[in-house]
């Protein structure tokens, strides 16, 4: 009998008899769904964060700080700054002849989450009159846009859900009293949707400063960043970094990224030995308890090999199972789940609030590992099975 034959035969018998051992099969199963689950859990947290930063930047966007500032909060550009920035080369001008270039500074408001009435820090963004030339994905969907000089929000879609007080006509109190919400925008799941803005001279004056926190430029084209860089650069009264804006917030979100990645794969570490050691244990005793069988399959002709490749089929096949199971219950019940990071109590790390998801490569992933754990869980008692005598296989019942 041909070995492919064999393998078919032995496999389908094993399938067959799946319903008597239906026990010892759920115990890969479930394994496998539990360590699936979680760990496509984990990474979607990482690559939801991920995506929301990377929706952020654009290349032909470029944010100016003072010279050797980590970031946006801790830098200072000076009102006489902002002339050189604007008049720089590759600069973009409006339909006006304006340059669009936006001003801006931070503020943090203490805000209570809906979920769990906890307090925390969000940002309020004071921009410039271009600012929404500039940030041309910003849509206004409730509401009207905030006038100058007045004490006046929009609130960010994904802010406003997840955090109470935000909806039109509600007052959000700052250090120089309360501001009112009177529109809502969204910027295509990125990192605006958790800010509030405001005008920025009002806000200048309601914190009393006198500098910006950056300045965020349009340039006229991709290529027009080196020469932009360079002019502010070789400007002896500039001292300031010149980044594009996606190199800018990627560099940002790296530090976050690397420790969400690393919890993801070290509790996935440890729930795959844990689902491994459990698929050899169930595997194990699904060949003792099939010793006879075997043996008499070996005595009449069937390969080792077929023994092993059959034993195998069955484990893998469980392990994909269990995965399918995974996969769907984080899907169903994670995909687009609204969530954020956790934000200090002094203000100098907002909340960035963002949605879980669940891509395509990290579904590859998790039939990968499903597909290598049942591979490894019935290797050994597949070989066992195989290498073990007939007669002594007969003994064992």
């Amino acid at each position: 009998m041909r070995i492919a034959t064999q393998i078919a035969a032995v496999t389908l018998l094993n399938l067959r008899t799946l319903p008597e051992r239906i026990g010892n099969s759920l115990v890969v199963v479930i394994g496998i769904a539990g360590v699936v689950g979680v760990l496509l859990a984990a990474l979607a947290v990482a690559s939801g964060f991920r995506q929301t930063i990377a929706n952020t930047g654009r290349t032909d966007r470029a944010i100016v700080l003072t010279r050797g500032a980590p970031s946006e909060s801790a830098s200072t550009v000076s009102r006489e700054s902002l002339i050189s920035i604007a008049s720089a080369p590759g600069v973009a001008m409006n339909a006006a002849g304006k340059p669009l270039v936006s001003a801006e500074l931070l503020a943090m408001a203490l805000l209570t989450k809906q979920a769990d009435g906890s307090d925390a820090f969000v940002t309020i963004r004071g921009v410039g009159a271009e600012a929404f030339g500039i940030r041309r994905e910003i849509r206004l969907e409730e509401g009207r846009m905030f006038q100058a000089g007045l004490r006046e929000l929009i609130v960010g879609r994904s802010a406003q859900r997840q955090f109470a007080g935000l909806n039109l006509g509600d007052r959000v109190r700052l250090s120089d009293g309360d501001w009112t919400v009177v529109g809502v925008f969204s910027s295509g799941a990125d990192s605006r949707e958790s800010e509030l803005f405001a005008d920025s001279g009002a806000l200048l004056s309601a914190y009393r400063r006198n500098a910006f926190n950056s300045v965020t430029v349009q340039l006229s084209s991709e290529r027009s960043f080196l020469p932009f860089k360079d002019s502010l650069l070789q400007n002896p009264q500039l001292v300031v970094d010149v980044w594009r804006e996606d190199e800018y917030f990627s560099s940002l979100s790296q530090p976050l990224n690397r420790i969400l990645k690393l919890v993801a794969y070290g509790i996935g570490f440890i729930m795959t030995i844990g689902a491994t050691f459990g698929a050899l244990n169930t595997m194990h005793f699904a060949v003792r308890a099939r010793s006879v069988e075997i043996a008499t399959l070996r005595a009449i002709g069937f390969s080792g090999v077929a023994i092993v490749v059959s034993i195998l089929v069955e484990a893998v096949l469980l392990a994909q199972l269990g995965a399918l199971i995974g996969v769907t219950i984080v899907y169903v019940g994670f995909d687009g789940r609204t969530i954020s990071t956790i934000g200090d109590t002094v203000g100098n790390n907002p909340q960035l609030v963002y949605s879980l998801v669940i891509e395509p490569a990290l579904v590859v992933l998790g039939i990968a590992l499903a597909a290598a754990i049942g591979l490894v869980g019935g290797l050994l008692p597949g070989m066992r099975a195989a290498r073990l005598p007939v007669a002594a296989a007969l003994r064992e019942n």
